[in-house]
C-alpha cells in the first residue's frame, strides 16, 4: 500500500466530505474519520501503516514512552467519543490533532523548511547544477527582495540528495554587506572539515585561499555564497576556485537581480517571483499547521490574511507566528482587518506591517527583540550569550519560582514561536544553540529603536588581527593516553572561532589593545564590556572601576584577576579566556550577585575564602547564592561547594581525577540538589584502566555528563546506568579504554543523547532494551570500532544516527541500519555517515 503523509491523507478526506450531500453519507464518513484517523497519526509518526490489531498496541507503547497524560486523553478522546457530523465537530478533529502532534513532537521535530511554489525552478537549477554536459565552473545566482526565500530555494537544492551525491565536495558561506575573507574561508572549510585545527585558523588570508584552492583541485565540489551584495566578495574569493572541468558550480544568492552579469555568470539570474494566491495560502496553512489543515471556521479569514501577505513567505512567516498560539475566529478576524502587508522593494513600505508583530508583542518581549538590532546582518548569536546579556541589560525579571534564566528561555521560544527569529543551530538533544534575526527584521529593529529611544550595544569586528587562538586547551595523543596542554603562539591572537569575533563598546577595543587608561566618567553607565575577542597582556585591573557592570568578557595572555574584581558588586556574568592557568582571588567568594563564572581553558584555582558563610536564622547569606555555572575548575578548589555556592546548574573540573589507587575522584557533589550538567576532564593519565565512583556522589538530578581522559574500563559503565535522570552521556578523549563494551543488563532509562568521541573501542554489543529512550548517537572518530549494534536501530524512539571518521565496517553497518528501517516502512530514522578514508581526504 502507498504510504502517504497525514495531511495528504486528512486534506483528501476533508476535500471528500465536502462534495457528499446526503446526511447519512456525512455521518458514515465523519465516524469513520475519528475511528481511523489513530491511524493516520501512527503513519505520521513513523511513516508507515499499521493494522488496527497492532495499532493498538502500539499506542499504549507510546503513551507509555511519553508517560503524557494529556497524549492519553486526547488519544481515548479520538477514538473513544462519538462524533455528529457538524463542521464544528470536524474542527476539533483537526484541533486535537494538533495538539496530539505537539505533545508527541514538542521542540524536537526534524523537518526541512517549507519550500511551495519552486517546483519549477527546483527542476531547473537542478539540472545547472548537475548538468554533465557542462564541465567547465559554472557560477548560478538566485536573486530577488528580501523574504522572497532565496536562502530556503538554495538550502533545498544544497541538500537535495542528487546534488549531495553529485559532488564531491559541498561548502556554504554567508557573506553579507560587512564580511571578512578569512571568515568566509574559514566558514567553506568548516562545511567539509569537520573540526578545524589550530593550523588552519593561524593562517592567513593568502595561506587559507591557497589551502582551499589545493583541496578542492581535481575534485567536483559546490559552493554555496548567500546573501551576496555585490561582485567585491566573489572577486576577493574567486582566485580560489579551480577550474579543472570537473563539473564545478558556485551558487550565489543575492538582493541584486544584476548580480549575475556583475559576475559574469554563464546563466541569466534565477530571479524569484512572488507567490501567486493558490502558493500563499498552500504555505499560510502549512507553516500554521502541522498537518496542513486549516479549520473550516477559520479557513475564508486565512485565505483574507494569506491573501494580504501579497506573495512574500517572510510576510506569511510573520503572520503565521501571530495566528498560529490562537485560534479564536475573533482574532483572526481582527488580523485580517487590519493587516495592511504591501510588501515592495522599498523597504519603507513595508515597515507597517512589521510593526504589526512588533505591536502585537507583550512589553516585557519588545526589549529582547529590539536588541537584535545590536548585532551585524546575518550575524549567529549564542544562545547562551545571549540569554547572559538580556538578563545584563535588566530585560529579565522573576516569574515565579523560575530562575531568570529559565524565564528568558522562555522569552526566546516566544520571539521564536511568532517566527520574529530563526533558529540556526541545534543541541545534541535538539535544544536550540543559536538564533539569527532576519534582515528585514533586524531593519525594523534599528528603525524602531530609534524611534523609541531604545539603546542598543552595537556590536562590532574589533580592529585586531584575525589570527588564530589557543586559549583553549590542546589535546594530544601520547603513548595511546591523552594529555592536556598550551598552546605557545603569541600574545596577540583572538580567540579560536570561525567569525572573528565582536566587541563592546567597539572604541575599547583600541584603547584596551594599546594599553591606554579608560575613561571612566565616559563608561560609568555601561552594564556590559565584551571584549573576549580583543587580545591583551594581562587582566585589566582598571575596569574594576566600571561599577555598573553586570556582563564582563576578558582574554589575557594571563587572565588571573586583581582582588579588586570584587569592587564590581553587580557583576552578574564574568568570562575568561587566558593561556595560562589562572588563579582566582579569594575576593570572588564576596561577589554575591554572579550567576556564572565561566573560564574557556585550563585547569584554573579559586583561593580559598578567608570564612565560608552558610545560611542560617541569623540571616547570613552563602558566599554565592546566585552562582549557577563553574567551569573549567581545579577539583582542589571545590571541597565545599554545597556552602560555597549551593545554586550550582553546571559544573565543570578539569585536573587529577584520578586516585593513586585508580578510581575516579572528585569533590562529593551529590548535595548540589539543581546540579545538571557536570563535565569532568582529567589531566593526568593513569597507566592502567580506571575504575569508576560511587555513583551517590552525584547527584539526581544530573541530566548531562561529560567524560574526558578518564581511561575507566568499560565495564564501570553500568554504573552511570543508576542516574536516574541522565539524558545526555558524552564519552570523549580516552574516556573510556579496551576493545569491548557489551552492555549487558544495563539499562539507561532516561538516555536521550549518546555521544561517542576519539575512543578506542573496537567492539560494541548493545540492545534495544539497553537504551530505551535514545534518540541521538553521534560516533566520531572511533577508528578501531567494528561496527554499530545493529538492534540500535529498532529503538523505538531514534530519530538520527551520525557516525564520523570511523571505519568502513562502522561506516557500512549504519547503512545497513538504515536500509533495514526503511525496508520496515520507517523513513523516520535518519542516517549521517562519512568512513574515515573520506575524512581523511578533507
Amino acid at each position: 500500500m502507498k504510504v502517504l503523509r497525514l495531511n495528504e491523507k486528512l486534506g483528501l478526506m476533508f476535500v471528500s466530505i465536502r462534495v457528499r450531500k446526503n446526511v447519512e453519507e456525512k455521518l458514515e464518513f465523519v465516524d469513520s474519520l475519528q475511528r481511523n484517523f489513530v491511524s493516520f497519526e501512527k503513519d505520521y509518526i513513523e511513516k508507515k501503516v499499521y493494522s488496527y490489531t497492532a495499532l493498538y498496541d502500539h499506542l499504549l507503547g507510546m503513551m507509555q514512552v511519553y508517560e503524557n497524560e494529556e497524549l492519553h486523553d486526547l488519544v481515548n478522546r479520538i477514538r473513544l467519543k462519538p462524533f455528529v457530523t457538524s463542521i464544528k465537530c470536524i474542527d476539533e478533529i483537526i484541533c486535537t490533532c494538533e495538539k496530539l502532534c505537539n505533545i508527541i513532537y514538542g521542540s524536537n521535530v526534524e523537518g526541512e523548511e517549507v519550500v511551495v511554489g519552486f517546483d519549477e525552478e527546483v527542476v531547473t537549477l537542478l539540472d545547472q547544477l548537475t548538468s554533465s554536459s557542462i564541465k567547465s565552473l559554472q557560477v548560478i545566482s538566485i536573486a530577488g527582495m528580501a523574504g522572497l526565500g532565496k536562502t530556503t530555494l538554495a538550502t533545498k537544492l544544497y541538500n537535495h540528495p542528487l546534488v549531495e551525491y553529485f559532488f564531491d565536495i559541498r561548502a556554504w558561506t554567508c557573506v553579507s554587506q560587512v564580511y571578512q575573507v578569512k571568515d568566509l574561508l574559514l566558514n567553506i572549510f568548516s562545511s567539509f572539515i569537520h573540526e578545524l585545527t589550530d593550523e588552519i585558523y593561524e593562517m592567513s588570508d593568502t595561506q587559507l585561499g591557497e589551502k582551499l584552492y589545493r583541496l578542492l583541485k581535481d575534485r567536483k565540489y559546490l559552493v554555496v555564497l548567500d546573501d551576496i551584495w555585490d561582485s567585491k566578495a566573489w572577486n576577493d574569493l574567486k582566485m580560489y576556485f579551480p577550474d579543472d572541468k570537473t563539473g564545478s558550480r558556485v551558487l550565489f544568492t543575492s538582493r541584486d537581480i544584476d548580480i549575475g552579469s556583475h559576475v559574469e555568470a554563464a546563466r541569466p539570474t534565477h530571479v524569484l517571483r512572488f507567490r501567486n494566491e493558490v502558493e500563499s495560502w498552500d504555505l499560510f496553512r502549512r507553516k500554521i499547521f502541522r498537518t496542513g489543515i486549516c479549520p473550516f471556521s477559520l479557513e475564508a479569514l486565512g485565505r483574507v490574511i494569506a491573501r494580504k501577505c501579497e506573495g512574500l513567505p517572510l510576510a506569511i512567516v510573520i503572520m503565521s507566528g501571530l495566528l498560529k498560539n490562537n485560534m479564536s475566529n475573533e482574532w483572526w478576524r481582527q488580523i485580517a482587518e487590519q493587516a495592511k502587508l504591501f510588501m515592495v522593494s522599498n523597504p519603507s513600505q513595508y515597515m507597517d506591517s512589521l510593526a504589526l508583530s512588533y505591536n502585537d508583542l507583550p512589553p516585557h518581549l519588545k526589549p529582547c527583540f529590539l536588541f537584535f538590532g545590536s548585532f551585524p546582518e546575518d550575524y549567529e548569536v549564542s544562545v547562551r550569550k545571549l540569554i547572559y546579556l538580556w538578563i545584563a541589560q535588566g530585560f529579565i525579571h522573576q516569574s515565579g519560582s523560575k530562575i531568570l534564566e529559565y524565564v528568558a528561555m522562555d522569552f526566546l521560544m516566544a520571539l521564536i514561536n511568532r517566527g520574529l527569529l530563526m533558529t540556526s543551530k541545534t543541541k545534541a538533544d535538539g535544544r536550540i544553540k543559536a538564533c539569527r534575526i532576519h534582515d528585514l527584521l533586524r531593519d525594523f529593529c534599528l528603525r524602531k529603536s530609534l524611534e523609541e529611544n531604545f539603546s542598543l550595544l552595537s556590536y562590532k569586528y574589533p580592529l585586531v588581527s584575525v589570527a588564530a587562538s589557543s586559549l583553549y586547551c590542546v589535546v594530544t595523543r601520547d603513548s595511546g593516553n591523552i594529555r592536556v596542554k598550551r598552546n605557545k603562539t603569541s600574545v596577540d591572537t583572538p580567540p579560536r572561532l570561525t567569525h572573528s569575533g565582536l566587541c563592546y563598546p567597539y572604541e575599547l577595543s583600541d584603547i584596551i589593545k594599546e594599553g591606554r587608561p579608560i575613561h571612566y566618567e565616559s563608561y560609568k553607565t555601561v552594564r556590559v564590556l565584551d571584549m573576549e575577542n580583543v587580545p591583551m597582556s594581562v587582566f585589566r585591573s582598571d575596569v574594576v572601576h566600571l561599577s555598573e557592570l553586570r556582563y564582563l568578557a576578558i582574554q589575557a595572555f594571563n587572565g588571573s584577576p586583581p582582588a579588586s574584581i570584587s569592587n564590581l558588586v553587580n557583576l552578574q556574568t564574568l568570562i575568561i579566556l587566558s593561556k595560562r592557568n589562572i588563579v582566582l582571588p579569594k575576593t570572588i567568594w564576596n561577589m554575591v550577585s554572579l550567576r556564572h563564572l565561566c573560564i574557556r581553558s585550563g585547569e584554573n584555582h579559586i583561593e580559598e575564602p578567608k570564612l565560608v558563610q552558610v545560611g542560617d536564622n541569623d540571616g547570613s547569606p552563602n558566599l554565592l547564592p546566585n552562582l549557577q555555572t563553574l567551569s573549567q575548575v581545579s577539583p582542589q578548589s571545590c571541597q565545599d561547594m554545597s556552602s560555597r555556592a549551593p545554586n550550582l546548574r553546571k559544573l565543570g573540573f578539569c585536573g587529577s581525577l584520578i586516585s593513586r589507587l585508580g578510581d575516579l575522584e572528585f569533590p562529593n557533589v551529590s548535595s548540589l540538589q539543581n546540579l545538571q550538567k557536570l563535565k569532568l576532564l582529567n589531566t593526568v593519565p593513569y597507566p592502567e584502566a580506571t575504575r569508576s565512583c560511587n555513583p551517590v556522589l552525584f547527584p539526581e538530578n544530573l541530566r548531562k555528563l561529560t567524560l574526558s581522559n578518564t581511561g575507566m574500563d568499560w565495564e564501570e559503565m553500568w554504573t552511570f546506568s543508576l542516574l536516574p535522570n541522565l539524558e545526555i552521556l558524552k564519552l570523549k578523549f580516552h574516556a573510556c579504554t579496551g576493545e569491548l563494551w557489551e552492555t549487558g543488563d544495563a539499562e539507561f532509562p532516561q538516555l536521550k543523547v549518546l555521544k561517542m568521541h576519539y575512543l578506542d573501542i573496537k567492539y560494541w554489543v548493545s540492545s534495544r532494551d539497553n537504551f530505551p529512550r535514545l534518540q541521538r548517537l553521534v560516533v566520531h572518530r572511533c577508528s578501531k570500532l567494528d561496527s554499530i549494534p545493529l538492534d540500535v536501530g529498532r529503538i523505538l524512539t531514534l530519530e538520527v544516527i551520525v557516525v564520523r571518521g570511523c571505519s568502513t565496517s562502522a561506516h557500512n553497518s549504519a547503512i545497513e541500519i538504515q536500509k533495514e528501517q526503511e525496508n520496515e516502512g520507517n523513513s523516520f530514522l535518519k542516517v549521517h555517515a562519512k568512513p574515515e578514508l573520506e575524512i581523511q581526504k578533507e
